[in-house]
């Protein structure tokens, strides 16, 4: 749903994409992300988030928690990561990435408590008592206090199905206190899930949900009947710098942006004109045809729940001068597995030609590998690390992963390499 904008507005991303795969140094099935696009999208987020006084986590699932995403994100200004599941959070771990905010939208297990704690997470979200008097032990077992946030919730807020859960508003209270008199834990904040949801109507782009207005009024409470310190109302969901003065505007002190640091957020689908830019595209291989059809591997393919009708489209071919010129509708098909995805103009397809998609993606969820090249906006493009779909750095060549100490090694050094550029 995205080829139209890539095409408009990142062609040349598109471009590497098909030579690094012609070239076989990537393989089908991946995801190619700019790291170019990624910093100058930080660089807006950064300006945005001074404008209005916001403070940012990066959601990095988006971009299947990448290292060199994050860091560069990180260099850029955008503080710290929020981590949706301890897959996340040891992936942080792995490579060194601070970690800001843990707990939202899955609780840490109970195993995982004192390795979480050990990271030092800047705010822990909590949806019971119970959770957060396991996170008081741990913290009491390491000698410091965690600052924690409450997930608070009330008849007429909205959740995605199987992401509900909290306290309930009318126990706010009540729980609190209990809350209160734990050793090693202090409330400073309250959160929910989505407090944001876009509008196809450009006139009025997007709009605060139910949530933002109950987790606005549970701080206000916590503040006012208890006397606790409220530093934090965490607003996340569909956070681009053109939702900020409207988070500010209604209570949020802190975002949580992920598409919008991809350039990927819905409004980016219908608006061309927004200062972020597309920053990766999906990259398979047509594997043979059938009944007519060109068949391309799948194990990334994800249809948008926003808008399941949409005409999808490939550019298929091997040649980067045309490739822009080469779209393909494919067919969206009920599969248990993505194991393809069926091109309906097989006439124009060939078995080893390139096909490029251009979704919008939760990459985590997805069995791909990851490319991050450098060097597309300056058009010396580079391929600076591949990564399989557990975030774990590989060799370019054999595609086995890398030890730790030469992976960290690696991805600092591309960090630096955009350094001079930001002076934050």
């Amino acid at each position: 749903m995205f080829l139209s904008v890539l095409k408009e507005r990142n062609s040349e991303l598109l471009k590497t994409a098909l030579v690094l795969h012609q070239e076989n140094r990537i393989p089908a099935n991946t995801w190619v992300i700019d790291l170019d696009t990624i910093r100058d999208n930080a660089a807006v987020l950064y300006e945005a988030k001074k404008k209005h006084q916001l403070e940012t986590y990066i959601m990095s699932k988006q971009h299947g928690r990448n290292p060199m995403v994050n860091l560069v994100a990180i260099q850029e200004g955008l503080h710290a990561t929020v981590s949706v599941d301890i897959q996340c959070i040891r992936n942080m771990a792995r490579y060194n990435v601070p970690v800001g905010h843990v707990g939202h939208l899955n609780q840490v297990p109970k195993r995982e408590m004192d390795f979480v704690i050990g990271l030092r997470p800047e705010v822990w979200t909590v949806f019971s008592v119970e959770q957060a008097a396991m996170i008081s032990a741990a913290a009491a077992r390491a000698g410091r206090t965690q600052e924690i946030l409450l997930r608070v919730y009330r008849a007429g807020d909205i959740f995605f199905p199987g992401q509900e859960g909290g306290i309930p508003f009318d126990r706010l209270l009540d729980d609190a206190r209990k809350i209160m008199t734990l050793p090693n834990v202090r409330i400073i904040g309250t959160v929910s899930f989505p407090c944001f949801r876009y509008n196809t109507k450009i006139e009025d782009p997007a709009e605060p949900t139910p949530n933002l207005a109950t987790i606005v009024e549970a701080a206000g409470k916590l503040r006012t009947e208890l006397g606790l310190e409220i530093t934090h109302i965490n607003a996340p969901a569909n956070t681009s710098s053109v939702t900020f003065p409207i988070l500010k505007a209604h209570g949020a002190t802190h975002v949580e942006p992920g598409h919008g640091l991809l350039g990927t957020t819905m409004l980016h689908k219908f608006r061309h004109d927004l200062p972020e830019r597309p920053a990766y595209c999906y990259v398979s291989e047509i594997t043979h045809i059938y009944e007519g059809m060109g068949y391309a591997h799948g194990g990334g393919l994800f249809q948008d729940i926003y808008d399941p009708e949409f005409d999808y489209k490939a550019l298929v071919g091997r040649d980067p001068d045309s490739i822009l010129d080469r779209e393909v509708s494919w067919k969206l098909t009920d599969q248990i597995i993505d194991y393809h995805a069926p091109l309906i103009e097989g006439d124009r397809c060939k078995v080893g030609d390139t096909a490029i998609f251009g979704f919008r993606t939760q990459m985590q969820m997805t069995r791909s590998w990851i490319a991050v090249v450098k060097g597309v906006r300056q058009g010396r493009p580079e391929l600076a690390g591949v990564f399989d779909h557990a975030g774990h750095m590989l060799d370019p060549d054999t595609l086995e992963a890398l030890p730790l100490a030469e992976a960290r090694m690696r991805i600092d050094d591309v960090v630096a390499g955009y350094r001079e550029k930001t002076a934050k």
